[in-house]
């Protein structure tokens, strides 16, 4: 296995084990550990800079939360996540979404109103430019603006708690011809029915826009 996994830093507060998962998980969700790859503890703790034991640790958890598995004759790989279980999380997201939404419409600040906009602006100049990389970090300020409006501290940890999953299908669905140049159209018609506070209009385009997100995720799987 290539080095795909940055060393941890032993002056962190959080314990190495915690450490060690939280590498080990986010590689997995973002892609950067793909799947069917196979996690050997001792090439793991080497990339991570720790000893085996947090790093088994570390898998023992990702086993229970699904994201590895142990197979015969080929030890622990990174698991395959199934259409069924891609999805629940999409669907579940997207109920989750247009409460986030139509909370925001109702109680966004003049200054939310402001940021919001200004970060579709200039998603679309990033789009213009083929950045990549700025228009993931626009599109997850985008979202925050969001949460942060809608005012629900509980409803965010449970959003946090999916997205991490829709980083990876995200990769796959921006592969669908038209589907970036969509996607921000879809966010300028979100941004703009919480601007105007139309909780309505502003819950239906988010789950709208999490329902596309998920048809061309599907479409992006049968053309790999």
């Amino acid at each position: 296995m290539e080095s795909l996994l940055q060393p941890i830093n032993p002056e962190k507060y959080q314990p190495v084990r915690e450490e060690a998962y939280y590498a080990l998980r986010e590689a997995i969700l973002t892609g950067a550990l793909e799947p069917g790859t196979r996690l050997v503890e001792r090439k793991v703790a080497k990339q991570l800079g720790v000893s085996r034991t947090p790093v088994r640790e570390a898998i023992r958890r990702l086993e229970i939360e699904g994201l590895v598995e142990h197979l015969p004759k080929r030890g622990v790989v990174v698991s395959w996540m199934s259409d069924k279980e891609a999805g629940e999380v999409y669907n579940i997201r997207a109920v989750l979404e247009g409460l986030a939404a139509r909370l925001a419409a109702k109680n966004i600040k003049p200054t939310q109103q402001v940021k919001l906009m200004d970060l579709v602006n200039d998603m679309e100049e990033a789009y213009k430019e083929n950045d990549s990389c700025q228009l993931q970090r626009l599109h997850i300020k985008f979202n925050e603006i969001i949460y942060e409006a809608a005012n629900s501290s509980r409803l965010h940890h449970l959003i946090n708690n999916l997205v991490d999953y829709i980083v990876g299908f995200t990769k796959v669905s921006y592969n669908v011809p038209g589907r970036v140049e969509e996607d921000i159209k879809e966010h300028r018609e979100l941004a703009e029915a919480i601007v105007n506070r139309d909780i309505d209009k502003a819950e239906k385009m988010a789950r709208k826009h999490i329902e596309n997100a998920s048809n061309a995720y599907f479409e992006g799987l049968k053309n790999k």
